[in-house]
């Protein structure tokens, strides 16, 4: 039997996947600063000024969306503030308790097990859930256009279904027009291309995803 991919979440998962989040979208942002090092002692202040996070109440409502999870308002106020005193490891503790998602499990395909199929399937349906138009995916898709349009959904989703694994050897961005007034227009959302490497498809990404588990059990 092939193995799976674990989507039972420690918080030690849970520090893995902002360090990685970390790692794909700091240099994107003016205001967060990519050469921060996350950690369990890392307070809410220094993770806020490492990713330029939103404020306690309404960072709190977007983790419960990321992470497909219900924890209260009384719940993330505890762990988020004093953001002076409180430390990623309250905050992972309190995603991890929360978590519901169940280790994902080959599926038959022709009378084989395939683990791929499962985890394409389950991406997919993650990205869903985070309202991305996922209609005309097929594990051919590019990924770069899904990218462009959904960046915040498709790095929040690829990051937890690898449980914070180093997926993207190569991210990189590229604008897509030329020009001064086009390098300094940062609010333009359309202004980046992504450059991925080797991982170009929706199939090249389900097949890394499954590489870094097996290569990192």
């Amino acid at each position: 039997m092939e193995q799976t991919i674990k989507q039972i979440m420690t918080p030690t998962d849970v520090l893995n996947i902002l360090i990685e989040q970390h790692r794909l979208c700091s240099p994107l942002d003016p205001e967060a600063d990519p050469y921060a090092e996350l950690s369990f002692t890392s307070t809410i202040d220094d993770w806020r000024e490492a990713n330029d996070l939103l404020p306690w109440r309404p960072l709190s409502e977007f983790l419960n969306k990321e992470f497909q999870i219900k924890a209260t308002e009384d719940e993330w106020k505890l762990v988020l503030t004093p953001s002076s005193a409180r430390t990623l490891e309250d905050v992972c503790k309190l995603i991890s308790q929360h978590s519901s998602r169940q280790d994902i499990q080959p599926i038959k395909l022709l009378g084989q097990e395939c683990l791929s199929s499962a985890v394409f399937r389950t991406l997919i349906k993650y990205l869903s859930q985070r309202q991305v138009d996922v209609s005309e995916i097929r594990p051919s898709t590019p990924l770069t256009p899904y990218f462009e349009k959904y960046f915040s959904e498709m790095v929040e989703q690829t990051t937890i279904i690898s449980n914070g694994k180093k997926v993207f050897d190569q991210f990189d961005t590229k604008l897509k027009k030329t020009g001064f007034l086009n390098y300094i227009n940062i609010f333009d959302k359309d202004r980046y291309t992504f450059l991925t490497g080797d991982i170009k498809t929706f199939r090249d990404l389900t097949l890394k995803i499954i590489e870094v588990n097996r290569h990192q059990e």
